[in-house]
């Protein structure tokens, strides 16, 4: 017997149904409704508008992209409901209701049933707020069976609240109604990974690419890092301020790669793919591909290792006549030195290889040049970028470096990250081809 959901964007307006046979494979058809509407967007690239229905490998890179990513949280969200790990519509079922972007997934009944969870906010103590992220690791996404409910991709313990853009005052976000921020705390294993996230990501804003706002607060000596969502649109309004969702998907979603291979090496979307991706799907292509370049380089020069797929992705805007695609902003950036005494060894490696080359140790102008005709630019143009980046990224770390120092987002680890950022832009910047 099959079991349905509603496909909801931002909680109203029916995009489709997501179905799931007795075997557990999952299938998606768009409503005639929102197919009629001249500004509905895909729920992704992979997905395109038109009617009929998309079977299970069509649809379970996206579906499947909603959810996180590790498989302990997974394990313990279904120990929780009752569902198996391995069962992607059973834990949307219960957990869908407030994912990346803009779609909600529920029962029909819960539209139309009046004892259904009513969208509402719940004010938290700093005390339960402390509580409650002290528990992450067992309890991921502060999940409750009969209040919190929703779903984050990635693999940090993380979960998501409300904080009222006058007060300040944060509250827990029930039965679907739209959180504002994403919290989390340390990777495991990786102390302080909070503090150099926000380090590269406030460096990221500071020599001017968009990048989301991040912030690290203090709960029981434990740094939580506060990441304001950009898949929410504000607007202040005499009733106070509204939260409207826009809609999302990564690199993976859009090109309809499964989460799980989200590594080039794995079968992961490589540059060109992103970069094709982008010129089919952006509005503004001439905007949109040199911004998602700028990423790319700053993510190398920064030295993160795990610049995948699934940490670049699209914004759906809607507007009254028109949706407009664009670059999301910059997420999810770290620096892989900070972390070398927290391995016996640690080989230097890019998720995504730059014109073949996945040791960045062994990269040369070549590569980079091969890189630009890959992607249909001009290597004379973007070795100019490369060094543009380098050299803000110069004048920039260490006076910020000095900013952070005796703050609450201060960390030793912040030294290694200029010493390696430093030699690595000087390398480049003298570089010669």
């Amino acid at each position: 017997m099959s079991k349905s959901l509603l496909v909801l964007a931002n909680g109203h307006d029916r995009v489709g149904t997501l179905k799931a046979d007795d075997r557990g494979y999952m299938s998606f058809e768009y409503a005639p409704e929102w197919l009629a509407q001249p500004t509905s967007y895909p729920v992704s690239q992979s997905i395109p508008l038109h009617p009929g229905q998309f079977d299970h490998t069509a649809i379970e890179p996206f579906f499947d992209g909603l959810l996180p990513d590790k498989k302990d949280v997974r394990r313990q969200i279904g120990e929780l409901f009752n569902v198996a790990p391995t069962d992607e519509f059973g834990i949307l079922e219960h957990i869908g209701r407030d994912c990346a972007g803009a779609l909600m997934l529920l029962h029909p009944d819960q539209q139309t049933t009046s004892d259904a969870p009513q969208p509402h906010l719940m004010p938290i103590t700093q005390d339960d707020l402390a509580n409650r992220i002290a528990e992450l690791p067992q309890r991921p996404l502060f999940i409750d069976e009969d209040e919190v409910v929703l779903s984050l991709a990635g693999v940090n313990d993380k979960a998501a609240v409300y904080i009222d853009p006058d007060s300040g005052d944060i509250s827990l976000p029930i039965g679907g109604y739209p959180s504002t921020h994403i919290i989390k705390i340390d990777i495991e294993r990786l102390p302080d990974s909070t503090r150099t996230e926000h380090f590269c990501m406030k460096l990221a804003r500071t020599i001017g690419l968009d990048a989301a706002h991040t912030k690290i607060r203090i709960y029981n000596d434990r740094p939580v890092l506060f990441v304001t969502r950009f898949d929410r649109s504000y607007a202040k309004a005499s009733d106070g301020v509204h939260v409207t969702r826009l809609h999302q998907e990564d690199f993976c979603q859009a090109t309809g790669i499964n989460p799980d291979l989200k590594y080039e090496k794995q079968g992961g979307p490589d540059l060109a793919a992103m970069f094709a991706m982008t010129q089919k799907a952006a509005t503004v292509p001439a905007r949109d591909i040199p911004k998602l370049l700028g990423f790319v380089i700053f993510n190398f020069l920064i030295g993160n290792p795990d610049a995948h797929a699934k940490n670049y992705s699209l914004t759906y805007r809607q507007n009254p006549k028109s949706v407009q695609t664009a670059i999301s902003p910059l997420y999810d950036v770290n620096n892989g030195a900070a972390f070398r005494d927290c391995f016996k060894t640690q080989r230097p490696r890019l998720a995504q290889s730059i014109g073949g080359e996945f040791d960045p140790t062994k990269l040369d102008w070549s590569h980079w040049d091969t890189q630009a005709r890959a992607i249909g630019s001009s290597p004379a143009a973007l070795r100019k970028q490369v060094k543009t980046i380098a050299g803000k990224l110069q004048d920039a770390i260490k006076p910020l470096r000095e900013e952070l120092r005796n703050s609450d987002a201060d960390s030793p680890r912040l030294d290694i990250i200029v010493d390696d950022v430093s030699r690595r832009c000087d390398d480049w910047l003298t570089q010669r081809g």
